[in-house]
C-alpha cells in the first residue's frame, strides 16, 4: 500500500512540474504574441512599446533612442505581414543548421524564440522575467552570433 501510494505521490509530482513548464512557455508566447501586435498597431507609440515589454537594465538616453529606433523597423518589417501568419518556434524546435552560428552564452535556450513569416526569419526573441530581454541578434566573430541584452 504504501509503494503504490508513494507511486502516486510521485506521479502528481510529475504532472505539477510538467504543467508548470508548459504554462511558463504558454506566458511567454502570450508575451510575444501581445509584444508583437502591440508594435504592429501604428497607433501605439514605440516609447510606450518599449516600456511595458522590454527589460531594460541598464537604462540611458542614448539606448532607449536605439531601442526605439530598432523597434520602429520591427514595425516597418510587421506593416506588410498579416500578423496571424507568424510562426512563433521554440528554439529547442529550430533545425539544428538554423541555429549551429547562435551562441547561447549561458542564456536560457528554453527562452528563445524564432519568428518566421511564410518560411522566412523575421525576428529572434530572448524573454526573461516576464519581459522581453533582447530582440537583438549581433555578430560576434568566428561566424557566431549572440543576443545583446539591454
Amino acid at each position: 500500500m504504501r509503494l503504490l501510494f508513494t507511486f502516486l505521490l510521485f506521479l502528481q509530482s510529475i504532472t505539477l512540474f510538467g504543467q508548470d513548464t508548459v504554462s511558463n512557455k504558454l506566458d511567454d508566447l502570450q508575451l510575444i504574441k501581445q509584444f508583437i501586435a502591440e508594435l504592429a498597431n501604428e497607433n501605439k507609440r514605440a516609447d510606450v512599446v518599449l516600456s511595458q515589454y522590454v527589460q531594460v537594465n541598464n537604462p540611458g538616453e542614448e539606448l532607449y533612442d536605439y531601442l526605439e529606433a530598432s523597434l520602429e523597423e520591427i514595425r516597418i518589417n510587421l506593416m506588410t505581414k498579416n500578423i496571424e501568419d507568424i510562426q512563433y518556434i521554440p528554439y529547442a524546435q529550430m533545425p539544428r543548421k538554423e541555429i549551429k552560428d547562435i551562441d547561447l552564452e549561458g542564456l536560457n535556450s528554453d527562452n528563445i524564440y524564432f519568428l518566421k513569416y511564410r518560411g522566412r526569419h523575421l525576428l529572434a526573441l530572448y524573454v526573461e522575467k516576464d519581459k522581453i530581454a533582447s530582440f537583438t541578434l549581433v555578430s560576434k566573430g568566428y561566424n557566431k552570433a549572440h543576443f545583446v541584452l539591454y
